[in-house]
């Protein structure tokens, strides 16, 4: 035997002392079984002793979200793992374990796996073929689905494409999902049928992203035409999809350039937005046109240009200063907001300063706009917000409670934000133990 450690053991088996003790105290015990009321009465306790830490946190939210994997149950378990999808890596072993189930839980959570690029396609193909065995066909429809997501190799094609005319939604969205994995030129005219055709919103726009990812002159100019077939969602994929590498220069800076100069709206400025981000010739235009529509569109519009705008640009920084003060709330609030997360490099600190202050007495209130703040300050890691996002905490409504622990964890409050792990509502204590998980 080796008289010394190396530092890659040793390091193990300090790791393994440190789940060990934490797994010793009343909150990971609760957590564990279960015992929420018990879990909530200790993380008070230990909290108001300085004895929780983030470390504590992250074990205790393993412990809830592996917790809620084993007990979910069909129908509602199954919205409940769609919750757990920003943080599957951390739990794969129990979403593996939940995954060698047989009922509707079972298939979400192998869902989850392959989308994570945990799981082999081929293997969940298999997985998919063994589990329908014996069931009816209406019983089959989410591992058809699952199936169908895995549908990623070029001899997968001719049922992959297959599948986009499926009469289940779910089935296409997920055909659509494996075009963009596969990446594959065959898909190109049923990716077109489907953008032009498919009932399905979503379905929708998955076939535009994945055409546009395929790119070439075809394609952009297909885009086109399904352009004045598409309502407003629909043609700001669209201009997305030209902005695409393969789909840029092959046409897609005219269309975008088109796009600018003849539309209005949503449209017109995510055609700009697309161009300022790939940059190059026509990026003047669109800057222009994110100016005009900062300064003259409906609220709504203003909006989506002001968080759309290149703040390296200087007369976008003019257009701001002007809008910073508009009697429209709601766009001086975009103001203030884009000041606050922007890089240090692009604004003025002065300027930073001041949105901070006035993003602060906004946050200090109780409408929407007051929780938005209190979310814009903690992305900025602004720590006068910690007091409001723990007042928030106690809130009635669940997206307010859930956003004040997502702004604790941002600012490195993750055993503040654990005292939600014990929340009545599964919804929340898996968005919570995500946020934590996430965060580490």
């Amino acid at each position: 035997m080796h008289r010394v450690l190396s530092g890659s053991i040793l390091a193990g088996l300090l790791s393994l002392a440190t789940v060990i003790g934490c797994a010793s105290s009343a909150s990971i015990r609760a957590a564990e079984a279960g015992r929420f009321d018990e879990l909530r009465r200790a993380l008070n306790d230990e909290l108001r002793r300085g004895a929780l830490d983030s470390d504590d946190a992250r074990a205790i939210a393993r412990a809830i979200a592996e917790g809620e994997i084993a007990r979910a149950t069909p129908p509602s378990g199954v919205d409940l793992l769609r919750e757990i999808r920003t943080c599957a890596r951390p739990l794969e072993d129990a979403l593996a374990e939940r995954a060698a189930g047989s009922d509707a839980v079972t298939t979400a959570a192998a869902m989850i796996l392959l989308e994570a690029g945990i799981t082999d396609p081929e293997r969940v193909k298999l997985y998919a073929n063994d589990a329908a065995a014996g069931r009816s066909p209406g019983k089959n429809a989410a591992l058809r689905a699952l199936e169908t997501r895995a549908l990623v190799a070029s001899a997968d094609g001719a049922v992959r494409r297959s599948r986009m005319l499926d009469g289940d939604q779910e089935v296409r969205v997920s055909a659509l999902r494996a075009a963009i994995a596969a990446a594959d030129p065959s898909d190109r005219d049923a990716l077109l049928e489907a953008a032009r055709l498919d009932p399905y919103p979503l379905a929708r726009t998955l076939a535009i992203r994945a055409a546009g990812a395929l790119g070439g002159r075809e394609v952009v100019l297909a885009l086109r035409d399904i352009w004045t077939l598409s309502d407003e969602p629909g043609r700001e994929a669209i201009a997305e999809a030209w902005a695409a590498p393969r789909a840029i220069g092959d046409g897609g800076r005219a269309q975008l350039l088109w796009a600018i100069s003849t539309e209005r709206g949503a449209p017109a400025i995510a055609a700009a937005r697309a161009l300022v981000r790939v940059g190059g010739d026509g990026a003047g235009e669109a800057v222009s046109a994110l100016l005009g529509a900062i300064r003259a569109s409906q609220s709504r519009d203003r909006i989506y240009a002001i968080l759309s705008a290149p703040l390296e640009d200087r007369a976008v920084r003019s257009a701001l200063l002007e809008a910073k003060d508009d009697p429209d709330h709601a766009v001086a609030f975009a103001v203030h907001a884009r000041y606050v997360d922007a890089p240090p490099h692009t604004v003025a600190a002065r300027e930073r300063s001041t949105a901070i202050a006035w993003l602060m007495k906004l946050a200090s209130g109780t409408s929407t706009r007051a929780v938005l703040a209190r979310g814009a300050l903690a992305r900025a890691g602004v720590r006068a917000a910690v007091p409001l996002l723990e007042r928030d905490l106690r809130s009635r409504e669940i997206p307010v409670r859930e956003a004040a622990a997502t702004g604790l964890v941002e600012l490195g409050e993750s055993p503040r934000a654990a005292l939600l792990l014990a929340d009545a509502v599964p919804q929340v204590r898996i968005s919570v133990a995500c946020a934590i998980l996430g965060a580490s």
